[in-house]
């Protein structure tokens, strides 16, 4: 059997720790935003954040910045993929929602079309998670368990495919504007939300699109209620942690999530950053909570 190198992409938002501990790479998207001085700037969407900082980052989108988005590269995928295919290695890679991202479909094209005629001793498996963030991130550390038990490809496969819909995601915005300038939510929603306050409550529906399922009046009943949803759809929270993500949240939203997260039960509760593709999409002070619950059947209109 060969030897399963574990990939996911710049939405998974798993640290630079957990990656190194459990042996899990990921290929990188690209962000870029244009400055006062009409310069460019692009990036690949790093979650190591080697070139500037979240809260650098983040601070720009309050200033003003609109940052774009864009999908990991062919060239990306080669400089990331071929080594281990060079090494007789099999390639596990669970990718960003299909209906957010096309990361995952090119992934396939090229596997199909390019590395399994040059490497035919080699699979390379794709996995479209139906959903992003640390849903995902949750995934692929499931997924490295598997591996670390000695699962083959297949096995692992099966296991995520059965169960991806059960990483769920419970979320809500400070405002509706980035997701508006991204095509997340359509404007005349984004703006009778930004008139009246009403924060939605975003989840991972069954075709992986962000959907507004809920909606409460204010930031902190939106909190509440994100809490109440995870308390109602885990399972088995004694058994497992729960992520609290945030584009740098204020310390009393925080506080008031973890003290909820803890209330449930959780094995452990931790607290970090969003990615940089999370953080441009969704905008400051995002906050979403990550968990194994009940099977999302749910679907947006």
């Amino acid at each position: 059997m060969n030897k399963i190198a574990l990939f996911a992409d710049s939405t998974c938002d798993l640290t630079t720790e957990v990656r190194k501990a459990r042996d899990i790479d990921y290929v990188r998207m690209l962000v870029n935003w244009t400055d006062k001085d009409k310069k460019n700037h692009e990036i690949y969407a790093s979650l190591d954040w080697e070139e500037i900082s979240p809260k650098e980052y983040i601070d720009l989108m309050r200033v003003g910045y609109v940052i774009f988005t864009s999908q990991v590269t062919e060239q990306e995928f080669d400089e990331k993929f071929i080594p281990h295919l060079e090494k007789g290695e099999d390639i596990l890679y669970i990718s960003c929602s299909s209906a957010l991202s096309q990361s995952g479909n090119l992934a396939v094209r090229l596997a199909k079309e390019k590395y399994s005629k040059k490497y035919p001793n080699s699979r390379i498996v794709v996995i479209d998670s139906l959903t992003s963030c640390m849903a995902q991130g949750l995934m692929v550390l499931k997924a490295a368990d598997l591996r670390d038990e000695g699962k083959t490809i297949d096995e692992i496969a099966a296991e995520i495919e059965k169960t991806k819909l059960c990483y769920n995601q419970s979320a809500t915005v400070e405002d509706l504007t980035t997701l508006a300038k991204h095509g997340r939510v359509k404007a005349a929603k984004a703006f009778f939300g930004n008139i009246f306050g009403v924060k939605p409550i975003l989840i991972s529906d069954a075709k992986g699109n962000n959907f507004a399922a809920e909606k409460a009046k204010g930031r902190r009943n939106a909190l509440i209620r994100c809490s109440e949803i995870v308390k109602e759809r885990v399972i088995n929270p004694e058994k497992q942690v729960c992520y609290v993500t945030h584009a740098d949240a204020k310390q009393e939203d925080i506080d008031l999530v973890v003290g909820k997260m803890k209330e449930i039960g959780f094995k452990d509760v931790v607290v970090q950053y969003f990615g940089p593709i999370i953080t441009a999409s969704c905008g400051p002070a995002t906050f979403g909570i990550y968990y194994f619950g009940k099977e999302e059947t749910r679907v947006g209109e």
